[in-house]
């Protein structure tokens, strides 16, 4: 009696979706950028602590950069003359993140109302909703700021 065994492997499927920042006052996006998420269900809080995950992983590889000599090529000065801002690397370290801390900061900054998020121009206001991806959806996140003397 021969006996086959068969394993299916779970595919998983990328998702991508834009993420854009902006400052109100400004005419332009802050940044414009895709961003990788795993597929399934997902909720406000979760894509928020992915982002913020993402972003302090980029910081800490940043910092393992910095002191080092950097000197930017022709093509990333060019790049960064078009965007009108040419800068250097830090050159101290910064302090130490927690991944955690920054995502509960994140959260608390939202339920405080200190940023907006919207998904394809529908304002989320629950961190526990459901939230439906495209392929080509756009999370915007609208940072407010206060007035002077306001």
């Amino acid at each position: 009696m021969n006996s086959i065994t068969v394993v299916i492997q779970p595919t998983v499927r990328e998702v991508f979706m834009i993420v854009e920042t902006k400052l109100v006052g400004r005419r332009t996006p802050f940044e414009r950028r895709p961003v990788e998420l795993p597929d399934g269900p997902h909720t406000l809080r979760g894509l928020l602590t992915r982002l913020v995950e993402i972003e302090v992983a980029a910081y800490q590889e940043r910092q393992d950069t910095v002191g080092l000599l950097r000197i930017l090529t022709e093509p990333e000065l060019q790049d960064a003359a078009a965007t009108g801002r040419i800068g250097v690397a830090p050159q101290e370290r910064g302090g130490a993140v927690s991944a955690e801390e920054a995502a509960r900061t994140a959260l608390t900054a939202f339920g405080d109302g200190l940023y907006y998020v919207f998904v394809d121009e529908r304002q989320l206001t629950a961190l526990d909703e459901p939230v439906t991806l495209s392929p080509d959806s756009t999370l915007l996140l609208l940072r407010l700021s206060a007035l002077a003397g306001g």
